[in-house]
């Protein structure tokens, strides 16, 4: 991927707010660590960001817990049609 998009793509996590241990990862993919860690290293975060929001799940009501409920269908979706496309 094109090493500005990369730069575009850290600058827009950065604005939303992302967690730091993403941005970390993100930005050594800017500087060209090898693709493959940091797929591997995205892949990680994203599973364990999964983990805990369904984790915290039971503990929330109204709007907050349907907001993350279709947080968790999205990315499940989203993981979905990536393995099927493979």
């Amino acid at each position: 991927m094109d090493r500005e998009l990369r730069h575009e793509l850290y600058l827009a996590l950065l604005l939303l707010g992302a967690d730091e241990m993403l941005l970390g990862t993100v930005r050594a993919w800017c500087e060209g660590v090898d693709e493959r860690a940091a797929r591997a290293e995205l892949r990680n975060w994203n599973e364990a960001k999964l983990s805990e929001i369904k984790e915290w799940l039971p503990t929330m009501t109204g709007a907050e817990r349907e907001v993350l409920q279709e947080r968790v269908r999205q990315y499940g979706e989203a993981r979905g049609g990536l393995k099927r496309a493979a």
